[in-house]
């Protein structure tokens, strides 16, 4: 009895779930679910993320669902309002710098940078980028990845 009662208090730890592309922690406001070709169901950090895998040669991603900041609930990446380069960066374990406008600058190449973060509705990301800065993509209007500096 008392061996289960010393295991107890440790099997209701629950360890973060990580990236499957970048292995970073994944954040319930912006995981995306990524659903390969031969149907398994893989968690990024960030649509993002996401979206370096999606569009990098020889990977099998199929569709990608998005989380909806505002709301939570799961959407298509390709209905999804999006907004790119805000001071929200959950990705990130320090805050950005950012310029007079509040975009954030991009020191170095970071996979998760700038930040991408999905809503389901224009006016909520607008009322988010009213806030905290960033750029507006329309749903299917997709942001150019940035690229590893050489």
């Amino acid at each position: 009895m008392a061996f289960a009662v010393a295991l107890g208090p440790a099997a209701c730890v629950r360890q973060a779930e990580h990236c499957w592309v970048c292995d970073r922690e994944i954040h319930p406001g912006v995981v995306a679910t990524i659903t390969l070709q031969d149907g398994k169901r893989v968690h990024a950090c960030c649509p993002r993320c996401a979206l370096h895998y999606k569009t990098e040669a020889g990977n099998r991603a199929g569709r990608i669902q998005v989380t909806d900041f505002a709301g939570g609930g799961a959407l298509p990446f390709e209905s999804a309002w999006l907004v790119e380069g805000s001071d929200v960066t959950p990705c990130m374990h320090h805050p950005p710098v950012v310029d007079e406008t509040r975009n954030p600058l991009q020191v170095c190449y970071d996979r998760c940078m700038p930040s991408l973060i999905a809503f389901g509705s224009g006016e909520a990301a607008r009322a988010f980028m009213n806030e905290h800065g960033g750029t507006l993509h329309d749903p299917g209007q997709l942001p150019a990845l940035p690229t590893v500096p050489r």
